[in-house]
């Protein structure tokens, strides 16, 4: 009989992509090229026009950083003209550029590339690393991305498996793998807190164990805070010291600014295991000709002051998804550490004060989630497979003509499912269609969601069955009842919808004045998402 064709599982990170694969029904990390257990997401345009990925592309980030990329899962699936592409940019030396459908993209040696495209090239060097080391050619995979992913992301994430030649069996959330690692064939029955603290993104998934079966209770997260934030804290304590010192500002100055990222993140790192380090770059700037070194002293207790507000944003979240389900703090059997930023002793104590008992050890913060995607990918087909009982993240409804949104799945509802509705007569300015314009997102108004595309259809169709279809992935399907059935239809994108521009233009008139408009921007409020879109759709 023949050997059943090799599938892998992918954790392909903000800052670091592993790969697993399971043999006896051990799962293991497969070593990269240079012999480590991670491979850098980070890729690179070399001087010579070579292009790089991995280990050999971060060594140039210093020498060449604005043809060197890294963190672009923080942009894949985004928007250009988003909040969170706007306040990026500011963090990345090379240059973010608006895509042929209006997605965010970047420039590399003059050309303009999709994030897609760019995670293909790190998907790619897995899939050849895990061929080499596993002897033989592999199609098929299994990805993880953050639970909190919407609709958009998560299909990027796919439509970049798909470019790097595997069919793509499953997307995974990253916590349901973790958990899946942790309990894989142990019999627990167990209620779990999985806290996902990764490099680019912040998840917190409650889940019950029950023998192979996972059963998500509540997941929550933000894809906008993560190990690179802590970076970009220690980052501005030391552009501010050197500024103080000095009177010169090292932002402007792209090298300088690798050098100082890459000395942040070791500091940090090394504050985990230490109560002080010294930031240390020689020669960083020159005045009048002389050479100016950049000594900075550099505690834990510094560390946890200038990062301690992102930590307590983590345990609001956890709060908040605990209480959706109405679970006490005192039901978790269990804590579960996930991603590198997990290690920090701040979050460690805090989750001993927090819930009354420390994390769960023996769980391996980096490498939990790979394994947790290949023991997934090993089980597909398998007559002892696990049952995985995921729930969607974020809400699924329509625009309506007042600018909100008619929620038609709500958060933590178990996938997959289906929604049923009739649907609604055709808008008096445009009578010969119906149009329902989908958005994803916690918020009720549609200027603070996610536009994932619009149904268009004859005006006939009024008052017809129509079906929003999460599968087992949470990718939306829409079907829509016909003579002979329910058809599916592709979701049409456009720039702006009309009603998504009347909101924004409505919101700008009743815009408050300069002082509240600020205070809402740094609250991340309406006003902080619709001022970059309203000058698309212009």
């Amino acid at each position: 009989m023949a050997d059943k064709p090799r599938i892998i599982g992918i954790d392909l990170g903000t800052t670091n992509t592993l790969v697993a694969s399971v043999r006896n029904r051990i799962p293991k990390i497969v070593p990269t090229d240079r012999g480590n257990l991670i491979l850098p997401s980070v890729v690179a345009l070399s001087q010579k026009g070579d292009m790089l990925v991995g280990g050999v592309a971060k060594d140039q980030m210093v020498t060449n950083p604005k043809n060197t990329l890294y963190g672009t899962k923080r942009l894949i699936g985004r928007k250009y003209h988003s909040k969170v592409v706007e306040e990026l940019k500011s963090y990345f030396n090379y240059d973010i550029v608006e895509g042929p459908e209006g997605d965010a993209a970047v420039m590399l040696g003059g050309k303009t590339y999709s994030l897609e495209h760019v995670a293909s090239l790190i998907l790619s060097q897995v899939k050849t690393i895990a061929e080499q080391f596993l002897g033989g050619p592999i199609q098929e995979a299994v990805i993880s991305v953050p639970a909190y992913y919407n609709d958009n992301q998560r299909n990027a994430v796919k439509e970049a498996g798909k470019l790097a030649g595997f069919d793509v069996k499953r997307i995974v959330n990253e916590p349901t793998a973790a958990a899946l690692a942790y309990g894989f064939n142990r019999g627990l029955d167990q209620k779990i807190l999985v806290y996902d603290l990764g490099g680019g993104t912040f998840d917190v998934s409650v889940l019950q164990l029950t023998g192979n079966v996972y059963e998500v209770l509540a997941t929550g997260g933000d894809t906008f805070l993560g190990g690179v934030d802590f970076d970009n804290r220690v980052i501005d304590y030391v552009l501010e010291k050197f500024l103080e010192e000095h009177k010169i500002d090292l932002s402007k100055s792209p090298i300088a600014m690798q050098r100082i990222k890459n000395a942040a993140e070791a500091a940090k790192i090394d504050l985990t295991l230490r109560l002080n380090v010294v930031i240390d770059l020689p020669f960083i700037e020159e005045r009048k000709g002389k050479p100016l070194d950049l000594r900075i002293p550099l505690t834990r207790d510094i560390l946890n002051g200038l990062t301690g507000d992102l930590v307590d944003r983590t345990f609001k979240l956890c709060d908040e998804v605990l209480a959706e389900k109405g679970i006490k703090r005192s039901d978790i059997d269990e804590i579960i550490l996930v991603g590198g930023q997990s290690r920090m002793p701040l979050v460690q104590q805090k989750i001993q004060e927090h819930f009354g008992k420390p994390p769960r050890k023996g769980v391996h913060p980096d490498e939990c989630v790979a394994l947790g995607a290949a023991l997934l990918a090993d089980s597909l087909g398998s007559i002892d497979s696990v049952t995985l009982l995921d729930a969607v993240s974020m809400p699924i409804g329509y625009g309506l003509p007042n600018n909100r949104v008619k929620r038609i799945i709500d958060k933590n509802t178990l996938i997959p499912l289906v929604k049923s509705f009739r649907l609604p007569g055709p808008n008096p300015a445009t009578s010969q269609f119906i149009e329902l314009d989908i958005y994803q997102g916690d918020s009720d108004l549609i200027v603070d969601n996610e536009y994932l595309g619009t149904v268009r259809l004859p005006a006939s169709f009024a008052g017809k069955k129509i079906d929003f279809k999460l599968t087992e992935e949470c990718l939306l399907q829409v079907m829509v009842e016909e003579a002979d059935g329910m058809k599916k239809v592709d979701l049409a994108t456009r720039d702006t919808p009309e009603a998504l521009k009347k909101a924004i233009e409505e919101a700008l008139v009743k815009e408050p004045p300069p002082s509240e408009t600020k205070q809402s921007e740094e609250g991340g409020g309406l006003f902080s998402s619709i001022s970059k879109v309203f000058r698309r759709s212009r």
